[in-house]
């Protein structure tokens, strides 16, 4: 009786076309990641300066404004949720960036 494992290896054996197609598909997802990778490792440091710069002022300007009593119907939580949606913005975008990489 063949286990699983014997079966794809007789499978992958002596087939040149499959070698050929799995090498062509691997050189196009290169050819794609190698470029995307570069300009958004590039990027990189204006995007956090970018991301983390508006969520610190969002939540500075969520607690000024809480604390004043300026203005009477501040969206203070939809200020604070925001900035926390730029600083997981951020770690997504350095997840692709690590996934890119590898």
């Amino acid at each position: 009786m063949k286990t699983s494992s014997s079966r794809f290896q007789e499978a992958d054996e002596g087939n040149p076309l499959a070698d050929i197609a799995r090498g062509l598909l691997l050189l196009l997802v290169w050819i794609v990641r190698a470029p995307l990778l570069l300009i958004l490792a590039f990027l990189e440091p204006f995007i956090r300066f970018v991301l983390m710069g508006t969520a610190l002022l969002g939540v500075l300007t969520g607690f000024v404004y809480k604390a004043s009593g300026v203005a009477p119907h501040f969206p203070f939580w939809q200020m604070l949720g925001f900035s926390l949606g730029c600083v997981c913005l951020l770690a997504a975008y350095h997840a692709l960036l690590r996934f890119l990489a590898r």
